[in-house]
């Protein structure tokens, strides 16, 4: 006797069988219920709304919005407190991710220390010594990177300033 549908012919010079899924799964699965009381007075062959109108409970509870009673207004006893009457003396201002971030990281400010120590603001000469210049940086990299450097305010400044670039920098800095 033939069997059909349960192998799927397959195209000429394919190798192996191509069996059909198995379709043969459950439809419709009945609600599981964990409560006792609820799986005593439940009715598998009624609707979930006709059973839970039948335990005394609602099914939709939020149609019921319109026929809702307003709650009566009470008076209040004192003034209430505002919310925003907050003094400004108490006001601390926090600060943004921007302000604690430094515009040049303290190794990139080592590397351009060391690169502006030996060529000053010669970056053309900086981005072709491969020894000074070790993560070789081309010269527009380097030029932005010390035109950030030359920028910094004493605060940001995070190492020792060499004699030779203190002249360049914008604050007058004398470093730590």
């Amino acid at each position: 006797m033939v069997q059909h549908g349960k192998n799927k012919k397959r195209r000429a010079g394919r190798t192996g069988k191509t069996k059909l899924k198995n379709r043969s799964y459950a439809k419709f699965k009945p609600v599981e219920i964990v409560d006792g009381v609820i799986r005593k007075n439940w009715d598998f062959n009624k609707s979930p709304s006709v059973n839970l109108e039948s335990m005394g409970l609602v099914s939709r509870p939020n149609n019921d919005i319109e026929t809702r009673v307003a709650p009566s207004k009470v008076k209040p006893i004192g003034t209430p407190v505002e919310l925003f009457d907050v003094p400004e003396s108490d006001v601390i201002p926090k600060k943004t991710k921007s302000q604690i971030m430094l515009p040049v990281s303290i190794e990139k400010q080592r590397f351009i220390v060391k690169c502006m120590a030996k060529y000053g603001d010669d970056y053309k000469a900086m981005s072709r010594d491969t020894k000074v210049n070790d993560l070789q940086e081309t010269a527009n990299v380097l030029r932005k990177l010390g035109a950030r450097f030359l920028l910094l305010s004493p605060e940001q400044e995070r190492v020792e300033i060499p004699d030779k670039i203190k002249h360049l920098m914008a604050s007058g800095s004398a470093g730590k």
